[in-house]
């Protein structure tokens, strides 16, 4: 029996080695490697880079709104052109402000504070004609590949450095959840903090000629779930070995 069992435990073993050794991602002409990542510590196999352009607000109950573009995946260098050939990838988000704690900044003007946001939906579009040029509308015209939203544990917070003197400076983070989209099954992990799917940090600053308007960076980071071949090229290894021990029962 022992030698009926040896090339299937043998055949099963290459399968799930296979997959271990994680292929390219294709979700809506979006391509990313888990085995590139340019994370660290090296937890996550999924980093996303890009640009903002974001509302400034002090006044709690104000709702902010922003757009960008991903231009680094798994990159520590803009490839948009490789992981989305003739396309972009771009997103929408809304937030409310829920409090800032702040005192006068005598140096530069403005206010230094901490601040508080609730409500968070940030939406991720594949484009199949790329035309972002910083607008919102061209940052919503393609096919929703993600949405997120900010885990119920937590939500977005932040410091911030002479907001409003049109010197900001400021830095935010959050953790969000998959809601929807494309490419929702290949991120509803529940591997980051307080069992969401994604870490979100970012940075701002102001928009030279345009007062009231930020921009800065983010930082999107997680884990990826395989392609669906993938996850039964593993199923068909563990069915080939459980057909093994039922004969092998039998016998």
């Amino acid at each position: 029996m022992k030698k009926i069992l040896t090339p299937i435990l043998l055949a099963a073993g290459v399968m799930m080695q296979s997959v271990a050794v994680a292929a390219p991602i294709n979700v809506g002409g979006v391509v990313w490697d888990p085995d590139q990542s340019f994370a660290f510590p090296d937890l996550s196999d999924f980093v996303a880079n890009g640009t903002i352009f974001e509302e400034s607000a002090t006044t709690p109950g104000e709702i902010v709104s922003g757009r960008g573009q991903v231009t680094n995946l798994n990159s520590s260098l803009p490839n948009g052109s490789d992981f989305c050939p003739g396309c972009e990838l771009t997103f929408a988000f809304s937030m409310e402000l829920v409090s800032f704690i702040g005192t006068p900044n005598a140096t530069l003007g403005g206010i230094d504070g901490d601040f508080t946001f609730k409500d968070l939906t940030i939406s991720f579009y594949v484009d199949d004609t790329p035309n972002f040029d910083g607008t919102m509308a061209s940052s919503i015209d393609g096919d929703l590949w993600l949405e997120l939203v900010l885990n119920p544990s937590n939500f977005l917070t932040g410091t911030g450095t002479a907001l409003g003197s049109g010197s900001d400076q400021g830095t935010g983070s959050g953790v969000l959840d998959v809601t929807g989209g494309l490419a929702a099954g290949n991120f509803d992990t529940n591997t980051q903090a307080a069992g969401g799917d994604l870490t979100l940090t970012s940075s701002f600053q102001p928009t030279q000629g345009a007062p009231g308007l930020l921009n800065g960076t983010f930082d999107l980071t997680g884990n990826s779930i395989p392609e669906p071949s993938a996850l039964a090229l593993l199923g068909l290894g563990l069915m080939a070995f459980g057909g093994a021990a039922r004969r092998r029962k039998k016998a």
